[in-house]
């Protein structure tokens, strides 16, 4: 299996320079002199810088990973070319995003991007547990060490991701510096994990408890320690500024200088004295914390007990505070019954001035209440006389009204038996003239 190792690299090798050719080779040569193909030219040119400082980080981090074995396994080695597929994509992708720079390119370039990384990563973590045993709890130093930059990788590349959709320009330029800082941050992860495979097992599961903080503590000492040829510790010489100490750092060291893998034929003599200094290192770690935690106890203790001494004068004006406070509730509070008994009494005063007032003015509606009785029952007798006066008219004038009709009807009567007189008289004497009145019963002059 070291043979095929050893291809596996060659071969991997060979798919990203093949990778990187493929993109160069896409670039689109400028034939005639127009300054919108010199300018898109530029554009092709950034973008293919972007894509070859990704793909070359990978290279970077694939060569570092796999010098760090010696051997394989199957799960590797399938990892390796699931790694190499998504990889491979990349000059079609910066060819469309070259050609069409939209949110639909820029959205799926970094979607690649992301797929890339997380292969990327499943095949680090193949590799860190097949180099270090579970009994050691490097599984749990990897979450521990890797985990916190992958979630910000991931975090990071959905945040562009959905930026991409609203300013694609813009987004496209925020990839250049991805390559970079996914260089330093796995890099330093890298030597953290080799400074903590060191240890006693002991020694990481004390790591496994340690803060961030203390953590980057611990790589402190680590970095301004080197080992030389003869095992001593002294200083490391090398520069160590954020920005730019990291150029003059060895490739493949660890964080004091250090050669990380220690199946090299020049540095396996110095393996066992790494790995002692590593614990000695360690050891004065663990010191400078219980110091450091006896003093922040002390330091604690004493702030503990200059907040009680505060407390207990808080509390003694406290309590004077609500003594005086206390008086002045009394004060206020006689004050207050004072003017409550004087409000009492105004009102009991008020309420019998209301009763008085409200029993002038109920004899009162009496009074008005028995002249009303009155008034309405002299109208209903005036009303009463009134309707039996036009009772008396109303039957008077029936009366006479029944008596005009007698004497109408009476009068009909005779007009009839008269013209049947006449009508015999007629029959029997034509020439006759006929009889005056004056045999007409004289009507009733009433």
């Amino acid at each position: 299996m070291k043979k095929l190792k050893t291809r596996l690299d060659a071969f991997s090798d060979a798919v990203i320079a093949i990778i990187l050719t493929i993109m160069v080779l896409d670039l689109t040569p400028v034939l005639k002199n127009n300054w919108s193909d010199y300018i898109f030219l530029s554009k092709q040119i950034g973008i293919y810088v972007i894509s070859f400082a990704f793909v070359a980080n990978m290279w970077y981090q694939h060569a570092t990973l796999f010098d760090e074995i010696d051997d394989m396994t199957y799960r590797i080695m399938l990892y390796d070319f699931l790694f190499l597929i998504p990889l491979s994509l990349t000059p079609l992708a910066t060819n469309m995003m070259a050609s069409n720079t939209t949110r639909i390119p820029v959205m799926a370039y970094g979607v690649l991007l992301g797929v890339v990384s997380a292969c990327f990563r499943l095949l680090t973590s193949s590799v860190m547990h097949f180099e270090y045993t579970d009994t050691s709890k490097m599984r749990q130093l990897y979450r521990k060490i890797f985990g916190r930059h992958n979630t910000i990788y991931i975090v990071s590349n959905v945040v562009l991701i959905v930026l991409a959709y609203f300013f694609p320009q813009i987004v496209l330029w925020f990839y250049l510096p991805y390559p970079l800082v996914y260089l330093l941050l796995s890099s330093r992860d890298r030597q953290q994990m080799y400074d903590a495979s060191q240890l006693t097992t002991e020694q990481r599961q004390q790591y496994l408890k340690l803060p961030q903080n203390a953590i980057n503590r611990f790589r402190e000492i680590v970095q301004n320690q080197a080992q030389p040829g003869n095992g001593t510790t002294q200083t490391a010489s090398h520069p160590q500024n954020l920005l730019t100490g990291w150029l003059d750092h060895p490739v493949g060291a660890d964080s004091a200088g250090n050669p990380i893998n220690p199946l090299d034929q020049n540095s396996s003599g110095d393996a066992e004295a790494i790995r002692k200094q590593r614990q000695a290192q360690w050891e004065e770690f663990a010191k400078q914390m219980k110091q450091a935690s006896k003093t922040y106890r002390d330091q604690a203790h004493k702030n503990h007990k200059q907040e009680q001494d505060i407390k207990h004068d808080q509390v003694k004006q406290a309590e004077r505070v609500a003594e005086q406070q206390q008086d002045q509730r009394k004060h206020d509070a006689e004050q207050a019954a004072k003017e409550a008994e004087l409000k009492r009494k105004a009102r009991e005063e008020e309420s019998k001035q209301a009763a008085k007032e409200a029993e002038r003015q109920q004899d009162l509606e009496k009074d008005s209440a028995r002249q009303a009785a009155k008034d309405l029952e002299r109208q209903a007798k005036a009303k009463c006389r009134v309707a039996k006066e036009e009772i008396k008219i109303a039957e008077r004038q029936q009366k006479a009204q029944h008596k005009a009709e007698r004497e109408d009807a009476k009068a009909e009567i005779r007009k009839q038996k008269l013209a049947q007189k006449a009508k015999q008289y007629g029959d029997h004497t034509p020439d006759a003239q006929p009889k005056p009145d004056s045999d007409k019963e004289p009507t009733n002059k009433d």
